[in-house]
């Protein structure tokens, strides 16, 4: 989340990348759901110092934010959900590559990063411009197999759909035309059912919507934070 929380910090904003439960290099637990990564940014929101703040979330991050925003409408004082879905089986990277029969479990970073670029890229993203885009973003850690196994298990089944009506903060929801994991048709099924949300498709980004058009995504977010 670097490049965006560095964007957004240029324009004035107090930036804050969050570790989503199970990843990055926060204690992970051995079991959680979705609903208790909700409840763990509306806490982190509130740690902070905050009544509100505005949210971002990319695919997970963004069931996540959509989440907190269930469960605390006050708390969530503008949201953004970038390349989304309101509803699952499991993770979406999970569920293409079982379509796909790509043994997920084992394969390197490398080898799903591989794998995954015809999901996750626009075609109108030049291989070497994709190549710089992932140096740029640098390096986290790798998630385990027990990581990951926990990480699929919060997302079994969910379904944010019922809460979404509930969700009082003006809504940004944005997917890329090209997304092989979410496509557009299930971010737009999310705005639909968000009161007022305004619902944008970028016509030059698959998955990695946030890298392939960062600049267009700050530009809307920055306007939509701050009323212009």
């Amino acid at each position: 989340m670097a490049p965006l929380a560095e964007a957004f910090a240029a324009r004035g904003f107090r930036a804050v990348a969050v570790d989503a439960l199970g990843h990055g290099t926060s204690p992970a637990p051995d079991g959680f759901t979705l609903a208790d990564s909700g409840a763990a940014l509306d806490a982190l929101i509130a740690r902070l110092g905050y009544d509100s703040a505005a949210v971002l979330g990319v695919s997970m991050g963004s069931y996540v934010a959509a989440q907190a925003a269930i469960i605390e409408p006050a708390r969530i004082s503008h949201l953004v959900l970038v390349v989304t879905k309101g509803q699952g089986a499991t993770s979406s990277v999970v569920a293409y590559a079982k379509r796909n029969g790509f043994d997920l479990a084992n394969a390197t970073m490398d080898e799903t990063v591989s794998f995954m670029a015809g999901a996750l890229w626009s075609p109108h993203t030049p291989s070497e411009r994709r190549e710089a885009l992932l140096v740029e973003q640098g390096t986290s850690r790798e998630l385990t197999q027990q990581d990951r196994a926990a990480v699929d298990r919060s997302l079994a089944n969910f379904d944010l759909r019922p809460g979404l009506p509930s969700i009082t903060a003006p809504t940004l929801v944005v997917s890329g035309r090209s997304d092989g994991l979410n496509p557009p048709e299930v971010g737009q099924e999310v705005a639909t059912l968000i009161p007022g949300a305004r619902f944008e498709v970028y016509e030059h980004s698959g998955h990695m919507l946030a890298y392939e058009e960062l600049d267009r995504l700050v530009d809307e977010v920055t306007k939509l934070v701050l009323g212009a």
